[in-house]
């Protein structure tokens, strides 16, 4: 019955793991897809 339970509990590990490197692998596709920013060069971007 002990190993029920421990084998049990080693699953519920095993798909908490699992749900954490989805979650990276999201917020990583999402951080990919994010526009960069721009710095404008204010002194050099009016020409006159």
């Amino acid at each position: 019955m002990i190993a029920f339970y421990l084998s049990l509990a080693a699953l519920g590990a095993a798909g908490a793991a699992f749900i954490r490197e989805l979650a990276a692998a999201r917020a990583k596709e999402r951080a990919a897809l994010r526009p960069a920013r721009v710095r404008a060069d204010r002194r050099g971007s009016r020409r006159g």
